[in-house]
């Protein structure tokens, strides 16, 4: 596995996992809606995998000719592939910090928080103030008993803090461990840092809610995080259409995706993303800072967008040899965008 891909999933992961704290805690703390909140910790980081892996265009590994079936206990293959391998890597190379943290986030997003603890045990032992491996440890502590936070997990979310003051991951556990010892300015204080720090709206909803709760008043948002009148900033309609030599290239259950990337050339995953089914071509498409794929990270703060249009037969999200697509570039006050889809992705 690529070192690239090692750091863009450990960043993935956290960035998912934290997310679906932050939804799902209000749930929990309600006592009325235990289902819902387990449904909603499911499919947040699986909904933040998926985004990123319809949108991705970056060819991860050779093309295959046949779909692999999906493994014994549910698992993609290649993240099923990926996770063994890892482990594999692990039982030779045992001194590997970044390896047991990367284990640990991914056993959370695969919802297994017991593994998730040991993996990141086993990374405190080569390192026992790695901030990252007390926070993995208090968290995969919560989530299997949201009661930690009162005792050793709330305690090693403190020594993160010292450390770590303006980290949002642990300002929002932080400001439950505060909360599960009622200590309401604690979390008045981290909750406010955190919404400083310019969260995506999802985020701000939830944390204003919660500090309105406990009778506090959220800070307004910046100017530079603030969305624009149209309640959704940076939107843009793109025009698709096919070149009529290559439209017998694509099947009729054909999926079409638009993917957003920075125009500056900046590498990472792509920043938007919308995915459709291909019928209907031409058609019109929306994407707009709600397809933001990563927290913190969206249209409105490119100074120019790149747009791909991709058609897949097989509906897969990585390109692969055959695919139709083509692509153009959009600057700020631009208008409607076309793109015709006139190059083929080569093997």
């Amino acid at each position: 596995m690529p070192d690239s891909l090692l750091v863009f999933l450990v960043l993935a992961v956290v960035a998912s996992l934290a997310a679906a704290a932050l939804v799902t805690w209000p749930l929990l703390r309600s006592g009325g809606a235990p289902v819902m909140a387990v449904i909603v910790a499911l499919a947040v980081p699986c909904g933040g995998l998926f985004l990123y892996l319809a949108g991705s265009n970056y060819n991860w590994q050779p093309a295959t000719t046949t779909s692999a079936p999906p493994s014994s206990d549910g698992m993609a293959p290649d993240l099923a592939d990926a996770l063994a391998s890892l482990e594999q890597r692990l039982a030779q190379q045992p001194d590997d910090l970044g390896g047991w943290l990367l284990l640990g986030n991914t056993y959370l997003q695969l919802q297994r928080p017991a593994d998730a603890q040991n993996a990141f045990a086993r990374a405190r032992q080569l390192v026992p103030d790695d901030v990252q491996a007390k926070l993995g440890i208090a968290e995969a502590m919560t989530l299997q008993n949201r009661d930690a936070l009162a005792g050793e997990a709330g305690e090693l979310v403190e020594q993160v803090l010292l450390v770590e003051p303006d980290s949002p991951r642990a300002l929002w556990y932080g400001g439950l461990a505060a909360l599960a010892r009622g200590d309401n300015q604690s979390v008045k204080q981290r909750w406010e840092r955190l919404l400083e720090l310019d969260p995506p709206d999802a985020v701000r909803r939830v944390v204003s809610e919660q500090l309105a709760n406990l009778g506090f008043a959220a800070p307004p948002a910046s100017s530079a995080s603030a969305p624009a009148a149209t309640g959704q900033g940076t939107a843009i309609e793109v025009r698709v259409s096919v070149l009529d030599a290559l439209r017998e290239q694509m099947a009729p259950n054909a999926v079409l995706f638009l993917v957003a990337r920075d125009g500056a050339g900046a590498g990472g995953p792509p920043v938007a993303a919308v995915r459709e089914q291909a019928g209907g071509l031409p058609r019109v498409l929306r994407i707009s800072d709600a397809n933001a794929m990563l927290a913190g990270r969206n249209l409105s703060q490119l100074s120019s967008i790149r747009l791909i249009a991709r058609v897949s037969n097989g509906g897969d999200a990585l390109a692969q040899p055959g695919d139709v697509f083509g692509e153009a570039l959009w600057a700020p006050g631009g208008g409607a965008v076309n793109i015709v889809m006139d190059q083929v992705v080569q093997p």
